[in-house]
């Protein structure tokens, strides 16, 4: 499973890297422009970060480095990005986790992340944010662990989940950071830290199914 994850985490820093043009694009229309950059450098740390792990180092210790990689990246995103998955490392750690379905594990990650980033950032639905794709994603997999969904499928109609939330950003008016100075300017283009969450979120399920989910 190490390695797997590992693996997966990899595949998403390069998925970041390719989108660093665009996500710059989206950022610039709203905020400073960095949001791609900034992306890339946590990308070039995660990959020096785990590249220092033994082979054989568990799931909650690659979660741990990533997560301190997150921490060094400058603006507001890696803050965020290393509170999410220091508490996802801690789900994985707990007592619980070894008596837990796949999707059941999938849920209290995701919804791990959700809390502990809107902890972080104080962001809800609707404020144009991360939070956007994060909150759909985590309700699809409590709707599929509801209906028993296979993990496979769950995995992917949560990704397009959360490109949905992505996508319907462009509509809303941002509430909080610098975006939110832009009143109604700040509709038009989906937002940045909602998009690089989907293009992770794609390429980790890509990485560990061998499937492509349907764009949502």
């Amino acid at each position: 499973m190490s390695d797997d994850l590992r693996g997966a985490i990899l595949a998403a820093a390069d998925a970041v890297d390719a989108a660093r043009g665009e996500l710059g694009r989206l950022d610039g229309a709203a905020g400073d422009g960095d949001h791609g950059m900034t992306m890339s450098i946590g990308a070039r740390n995660v990959r020096r970060k785990l590249a220092a792990l033994p082979a054989d180092a568990p799931p909650g210790d690659v979660l741990r480095a990533t997560s301190e990689a997150m921490a060094g990246v400058g603006g507001a995103i890696g803050p965020l990005y290393s509170g999410a998955l220091a508490a996802i490392a801690g789900e994985v750690d707990g007592p619980g986790w070894s008596t837990m379905t796949p999707v059941t594990r999938l849920r209290t990650i995701a919804e791990a992340a959700e809390r502990a980033i809107t902890a972080l950032g104080h962001a809800a639905p609707g404020d144009k944010t991360v939070v956007d794709a994060l909150h759909p994603l985590a309700a699809s997999l409590r709707d599929a662990e509801t209906a028993g969904t296979e993990p496979g499928a769950a995995a992917l109609d949560a990704v397009a989940a959360a490109e949905a939330g992505t996508a319907s950003t462009a509509d809303m008016v941002a509430r909080l950071g610098r975006a939110s100075r832009l009143g109604e300017r700040s509709r038009g283009l989906p937002d940045a830290g909602a998009t690089s969450f989907s293009i992770i979120a794609r390429a980790l399920v890509e990485a560990l199914t061998g499937s492509r989910p349907e764009a949502g």
